[in-house]
């Protein structure tokens, strides 16, 4: 009885976890973001974008992402407009990617950023 019960727990243990891990995997590749666009500018602002950037890297559960993110310009609502962003984290390390509009539609524009890269 109890290897039974052990073998059950296991189960549901291996279950849990793949589920966390495909959760985790796909939470990690889906790079987009949508934001409003400012009507004066036809931009959203680097600090917007930054923001998101930022929310994005820092997983939910435990808070490793970059301790900042700066980009370099504001974001024009053009589709395949970019901007250059860098996440600053802890130790000094930095890491820079590429920040890119997907969609535009309305007063929202969608972007994507690339992996953090050296």
């Amino acid at each position: 009885m109890r290897t039974l019960r052990a073998v059950g727990l296991t189960l549901v243990g291996t279950a849990l976890l793949a589920g966390s891990l495909t959760a985790g995997s796909q939470w990690l590749r889906d790079r987009n973001a949508t934001s409003a666009v400012h009507r004066t500018t036809d931009t959203v602002p680097r600090r917007e974008v930054a923001r998101s950037i930022s929310d994005h890297l820092s997983l939910p559960v435990i808070p490793r992402g970059p301790r900042s993110v700066d980009c370099t310009h504001d974001l024009r609502a053009v589709k395949g407009a970019r901007t250059r962003c860098t996440a600053h984290y802890l130790r000094g390390t930095d890491r820079d990617m590429t920040v890119r509009v997907v969609r535009v539609r309305g007063g929202e524009i969608t972007y994507v950023h690339d992996a953090p890269h050296r």
